[in-house]
């Protein structure tokens, strides 16, 4: 996930977007299978997000199954159970994990060595193959599901890092129907793949996938040449297609960058604001707004992004009088000594901007810890004169899309976006920074709120073209079409 009012301090609405022209939907033989970690129950109390909702949308228009786990830990493999739930012409089928081993696939290594390592970051990985063989426990768990309700002509759609060995578990218990893999994080070089003790166990599991789909072109290349040159195998460019050929295998590998739900994010500035942020806005009086919206990662940039805006500050203290940052960074995986440390470094940042710059009368940071509604976060970022958007890496990073998508093309704010994020790749008429560089990120803030109207708006009207052509159903309809031509 996330300036205009605050350039008037008003409050505003977005304008209506301008229809879309409607997509063919993809026709599928047999049904569609979506397997992910997680599933958005029919019966949940909380609002899905919007990869969910593509899935539930795709999965309604065709009928199908949503496979996923239920939420709930058994105490031994024995008493796993897949339960089924219905709901328009959706199957939703729940799978319970067994508890011993959930902690060594989530925690251990889905989180504790793939994520790191798929980030650029192998020097935090903590690594124990005892979770390697509770996440391909896990994995099996999966394949032996979907095994049970797959049929020859349905397509099998899998989402992310937790499942990265189920295309060959599937294989190997028979399923011969398409497998496609979505995945959603980045995809490291090939040096910093191979720092994984598994990587070429991994690697061949992955080949068993006809296609695989990537953020961008650059982890699509990445992915395409890692398993090729882990099994001395060639790849062959095809359109935006990487083909690699290996172990006997060949599996496609497409960037095919996801979007948001762009009136979803837009209905939201219908609902009148809370009362939280109509003050915000009013006590800014005349003051210029920027804000980020990060969980609290260390691969969000959060170091990076507040050690920038102290070097603004300090370059010219008075401006801790004219703008103010609202930082809104979740705690995540607190537990996790990496995590605490970056909140450690975080805060400690925080602090000094706080006893540098803070006076009796105004702070020029607001640093939340804490979960934000989402509807409040979608008013926060209309009225926000610039979005720093700065993850040292990044998958897509949907912040920058949601915040173009929720300002007045009249009187846009300005998008900071780090080049290491997915979502650099095609939204070039953002100010495009390396968050590494303290200085240039400092000079883009100073850049950003000074940007001329005019040129806020043209690049606002690119930005937006962008956000348009990759929202979420024409993400959802590019990824069937891939797996519809794969089975062709």
């Amino acid at each position: 996930m996330a300036g205009l009012s605050a350039l008037s301090n008003t409050i505003t609405r977005p304008e209506p977007p301008q229809d879309a022209p409607v997509l063919p939907r993809v026709e599928l033989d047999g049904r569609l299978i979506a397997v992910s970690n997680r599933v958005a129950r029919p019966s949940g109390t909380t609002s899905p997000g919007g990869l969910a909702q593509a899935l539930g949308e795709a999965l309604k228009a065709r009928g199908g199954t949503w496979v996923g786990w239920s939420g709930q830990l058994v105490a031994s493999r024995e008493a796993v159970e897949l339960d089924l739930e219905m709901d328009d012409d959706v199957v939703y089928a729940l799978l319970d994990l067994f508890d011993a081993d959930f902690q060594g696939y989530y925690e251990g290594y889905a989180n504790g060595v793939l994520w790191p390592i798929f980030h650029g970051r192998p020097d935090l990985s903590v690594h124990d193959a005892a979770d390697f063989e509770a996440y391909k426990a896990i994995n099996r768990a999966f394949a032996e599901a979907v095994a049970r309700m797959a049929g020859p002509e349905d397509t099998i759609w899998v989402h992310d890092y937790q499942l990265l060995m189920l295309g060959e578990m599937l294989r190997e218990a028979g399923v011969s129907t398409t497998i496609g893999l979505f995945l959603h994080i980045p995809f490291p070089y090939n040096d910093v793949f191979r720092t994984i003790p598994e990587a070429e166990e991994i690697a061949r599991a992955l080949v068993k996938f006809d296609t695989i789909g990537v953020q961008t072109t650059r982890d699509a290349r990445n992915l395409a040449e890692c398993l090729a040159g882990m099994g001395e195998g060639t790849v062959h460019r095809r359109g935006k297609a990487f083909e690699a050929h290996v172990f006997g295998e060949h599996v496609r590998v497409v960037p095919l960058p996801i979007g948001i739900d762009v009136a979803g994010i837009q209905r939201l500035l219908r609902v009148p604001p809370s009362s939280d942020v109509v003050d915000f806005s009013r006590g800014l009086a005349g003051r210029r707004s920027l804000i980020g919206v990060d969980r609290l990662d260390y691969s969000k940039g959060l170091p990076q992004k507040l050690q920038a805006f102290h070097q603004f500050l300090t370059e010219d203290p008075s401006r801790a009088r004219d703008v103010v940052l609202t930082q809104i960074a979740p705690i995540s995986r607190g537990s996790v000594k990496a995590y605490e440390k970056t909140r450690r470094e975080v805060e400690a940042i925080a602090g000094c901007i706080a006893g540098m710059f803070t006076s009796l009368t105004c702070s020029p940071l607001n640093f939340l810890t804490r979960p934000v509604e989402r509807g409040t976060i979608a008013h926060l970022m209309a009225r926000s004169d610039v979005a720093l958007v700065t993850p040292i890496a990044d998958g897509m990073n949907l912040v920058a899309k949601e915040y173009v998508a929720v300002q007045n093309p009249r009187n846009p704010g300005v998008l900071v976006l780090s080049e290491f994020a997915g979502a650099a790749e095609a939204m070039t008429d953002a100010l495009l920074v390396n968050p590494h560089d303290t200085d240039a990120l400092s000079e883009a803030i100073e850049r950003a709120l000074s940007m001329p109207l005019g040129e806020r708006r043209d690049r606002h009207a690119a930005l937006m073209d962008v956000v348009r052509d990759t929202d979420i159903a024409r993400w959802s309809e590019a990824c069937l079409a891939e797996l519809s031509a794969v089975k062709a």
